[in-house]
C-alpha cells in the first residue's frame, strides 16, 4: 500500500505505527435497517456481498468472505437442521446450497428475534414493494420475503400472513425448470394463496 501510494502521489509515504487513544470511538451513521432494506426488497447482490465483506473487516484485520461465512455458521447457523453449502455473499453462486428447510428454520430464528413490525418493512411485501410488488396485489400484503432467480432457478421463501391471522413461514425452491419463469410465479402464487385462504 506505501508503494501504490508512494508512486501514484509522487512522493514518500512511511506507514505510522500508532495506537488509538482510549476514548476512541465508532460514529455511525444513519440507522442499518435503510441498508438491510435495500438488500432484501430489491434483492442486491453486490449490497449482500459488501456487507459479508464488512462483516470479516469487524472479525479480523482481513476483508474475506471466509472469515464471515465461518463465524456466522459457528455462531448462528450451528443448529440448522441441514449443513448449508456456502460460499460467497451475493448468492449468485451456484456453489451455495442450503435445503428449503434450513431456509424456513433462519425464518424462525429472525421471526424470533426481530418484532414483526420491523421484520416486515424490511423485507419485500407481495403487491406492494421490491421484488415481489407485482404479486399478489391486494390492498393489504400478505406474503413477505425474499426472491432468488439464477437461469432456470428460482427462489421464493419468507412469511405468508393468513386470513386467520396465522404467520407461516415457507419456503420455494425450483431448479431445473423448462417452463417459463412466469408459470412457476404464477405456480407459487396459486398455492400461497390457497393456504392463506385455507389457514
Amino acid at each position: 500500500m506505501v508503494e501504490m501510494l508512494s508512486d501514484t502521489l509522487k512522493r514518500q509515504v512511511d506507514e505510522i505505527h500508532r495506537s488509538l487513544p482510549n476514548q476512541t470511538r465508532t460514529l455511525y451513521s444513519i440507522p442499518a435497517d435503510s441498508l438491510y432494506r435495500v438488500m432484501m426488497q430489491e434483492s442486491d447482490n453486490f449490497v449482500a456481498e459488501q456487507l459479508l465483506l464488512l462483516c470479516a473487516g469487524v472479525l479480523s484485520d482481513t476483508l474475506k468472505p471466509e472469515i464471515a461465512i465461518e463465524y456466522a455458521k459457528k455462531n448462528f447457523l450451528f443448529d440448522l437442521p441441514d449443513r448449508p453449502v456456502w460460499v460467497d455473499g451475493s448468492g449468485l453462486s451456484r456453489y451455495n446450497l442450503f435445503t428449503p428447510r434450513s431456509i424456513v428454520r433462519l425464518w424462525e430464528k429472525i421471526y424470533k428475534k426481530v418484532p414483526t413490525e420491523r421484520l416486515f418493512k424490511l423485507l419485500a411485501a407481495g403487491g406492494q414493494h421490491g421484488t415481489l410488488k407485482n404479486w399478489n396485489k391486494e390492498d393489504k400484503p400478505y406474503v413477505f420475503g425474499k426472491t432468488g432467480f439464477l437461469s432456470n432457478n428460482q427462489t421464493l421463501s419468507g412469511y405468508l400472513l393468513t386470513k386467520k391471522g396465522k404467520v407461516l413461514i415457507f419456503s420455494f425452491m425450483n431448479a431445473n425448470f423448462i417452463a417459463s419463469s412466469k408459470e412457476i410465479r404464477k405456480t407459487m402464487q396459486d398455492f400461497l394463496v390457497g393456504i392463506r385462504n385455507k389457514y
